[in-house]
């Protein structure tokens, strides 16, 4: 944690976002291209010589109508691929979210050295989410670092979602509502929930502004 804050402090985690490129939109030809490389291994040779066929049929017909309309697309959005990933990918999906798509998040790996035992979780329970909680500070106070290709800054807006964030469920396409902002930007909930025995306990983790201590968040836990 210290040893990110160091090398944060000349940057900002979100301050390249309002300069970074639009998505660029791959040639039809290229993107045709993967995709017989991605059929290859699991077609037969007749198999493969049909899709190659159909690939072609669509290349010369309506393939291009479509290309066009994607490059419209990306004049207005600065990703044109964003809201529908989102929406296919996760918001139109039918099964329960935590098993299948929300499997995991940011967490301590404590397990390799403090095995499990009975009795301790609310002691685990405590020091994990102490380790989250300041990693949400890290996040508020815009110290983690930029994550980058070489010195090519990446897109670091899906770390906005880690919390804060609501999906609510609707009949056909769940919608999603998220109240993070950077200490920057203004007021954040600093609010958790526990879920114990059927009952939703809420209470907040900052005291004076200062995060609580894990003793603290023992306290609340087992109230």
């Amino acid at each position: 944690m210290e040893n990110q804050l160091a090398k944060s402090s000349e940057e900002r985690t979100f301050q390249y976002q309002d300069s970074l490129p639009s998505l660029p939109v791959p040639s039809l030809e290229e993107s045709l291209k993967k995709y017989l490389e991605s059929v290859k291994p699991f077609a037969n040779e007749e198999e493969y010589k049909k899709t190659e066929a159909i690939v072609q049929k669509f290349q010369n017909g309506i393939g291009e109508k479509l290309q066009q309309k994607l490059l419209e697309r990306a004049k207005e959005k600065r990703n044109w691929l964003e809201d529908w990933w989102l929406n296919v990918a996760y918001l139109d999906v039918r099964i329960p979210s935590q098993l299948h798509v929300n499997f995991g998040g940011p967490a301590s790996h404590i397990e390799h050295y403090w095995p499990p035992k009975e009795g301790t979780q609310l002691e685990r329970g405590s020091i994990s989410l102490w380790h989250i909680l300041n990693y949400w500070q890290l996040l508020r106070k815009e110290k983690l670092p930029v994550h980058k290709v070489g010195n090519t800054p990446l897109d670091m807006n899906q770390f906005r979602m880690l919390f804060s964030t609501c999906k609510v469920p609707g009949m056909t396409r769940d919608s999603v509502i998220n109240y993070f902002r950077t200490e920057s930007e203004g007021h954040c909930p600093n609010h958790i929930a526990v879920m114990c025995r059927g009952r939703v306990f809420v209470f907040d983790v900052m005291h004076e502004g200062c995060l609580m201590t894990p003793p603290e968040i023992l306290r609340h836990e087992n109230i």
